[in-house]
């Protein structure tokens, strides 16, 4: 077990895929479960960029660092979160997150993950901005 601190910016990251994101996304991997059930990572969104819909076999967690963000939760309507703010996503449920459509810098927030996710359909430039 490492006994020194890792400095956020020590931890590489990989660009969001096409097929999951619009726009452009860092992920960052904090830590993930052995069996992969769960995973840790910090996400940040430049301007306009979002998640496609998707789904979680459990709960995620969203915790939002930097930056305005914007989550919508099928059926809900759409949450605008800021700096500090949770937002609980329960299992199953069609959802999907990114920065706030009035945010000019990126927006960072640590995702929470459990039992995994399926991608979905790119949210309609509508709905983002709705």
């Amino acid at each position: 077990m490492n006994k020194q601190p890792t400095q956020i910016n020590d931890i590489p990251a990989q660009q969001g895929s096409s097929d999951n994101f619009t726009g452009t996304t860092h992920i960052q991997s904090i830590s993930a479960s052995e069996d992969g059930c769960t995973m840790v990572a910090r996400v940040t969104f430049d301007k306009d960029a979002r998640t496609f819909w998707h789904t979680h076999g459990g709960e995620q967690v969203l915790y939002f660092l930097e930056g305005n963000g914007r989550v919508e939760i099928e059926g809900q309507g759409i949450i605008d979160a800021n700096v500090g703010d949770i937002v609980r996503i329960p299992p199953k449920t069609r959802h999907w997150h990114g920065a706030h459509p009035t945010e000019e810098d990126n927006m960072t927030h640590l995702a929470i993950v459990n039992n995994g996710v399926t991608w979905l359909e790119p949210v309609p430039e509508e709905v983002y901005r709705a």
